[in-house]
């Protein structure tokens, strides 16, 4: 795999279309901590769970929608990126590894802390535990590459399930920092419209931006 499809990969992984939370007018008072919002994305774009959000106000399934579009859109990013690099897997293939990837994830430890907040906007740290991710990738390609020749494998579609094999074992064996990384993110106090209902809280300047931070936070960026 070259280093170009590894970059593709990372810039792909874990985001999340949060503009699926629309602004709207007016709302309620029922205003939420801005550490509560951090923490909700978190445990929906790292482990997958979309209970934090709902606990602020966000719907339920609308939720749910956004990580089954986020799971739709990283397979295919999966796929297309190997695909650029010269290596085509099959969907169940890309599947295994995002699976792989999101089950290795939520074993990560995390904090929320406010750093300032005021009546409009706040500060909120988010600190987490890591992996590197793009350190298991190339350990995969260079243990399949080892691997080729003393079990005489000459099908590409072999060579291909060595190689995705190794990568869900990297994965699955991979170390979990001992320190954390840390994250400011800047927070704007909005009224937002989730199903029915509108609610009141700080949200993200830069919603978009905020999946690309958390990727960099959890992978060693």
């Amino acid at each position: 795999m070259k280093r170009r499809m590894l970059k593709k990969i990372t810039a792909g992984i874990l985001f999340v279309s949060l503009s699926l939370f629309m602004l709207t007018g007016c709302g309620n008072d029922n205003i939420k901590d801005p550490d509560k919002t951090m923490d909700a994305f978190y445990q929906l774009m790292i482990y997958q769970n979309t209970k934090a959000m709902s606990d602020i106000g966000i719907d339920k399934e609308e939720s749910k929608s956004t990580l089954k579009e986020y799971r739709s859109s990283m397979i295919s990013t999966f796929q297309k990126s190997f695909s650029s690099a010269g290596v085509s897997i099959t969907k169940q293939q890309a599947s295994d590894i995002f699976d792989a990837v999101s089950k290795k994830m939520a074993q990560l430890d995390y904090k929320i802390t406010i750093v300032k907040e005021d009546d409009k906007e706040a500060k909120v740290k988010v600190s987490s535990q890591y992996i590197d991710y793009l350190k298991i990738f190339k350990d995969a390609k260079t243990e399949t590459v080892n691997e080729l020749k003393p079990q005489h494998i000459e099908k590409l579609s072999d060579a291909k399930k060595q190689l995705v094999a190794n990568i869900i074992e990297g994965f699955a064996n991979a170390d979990i920092s001992e320190d954390m990384h840390n994250k400011t993110f800047s927070l704007k106090l909005q009224k937002i419209k989730s199903g029915k209902n509108t609610i009141k809280l700080f949200f993200p300047k830069n919603s978009e931006q905020t999946g690309a931070d958390f990727m960099k936070l959890v992978t060693n960026q």
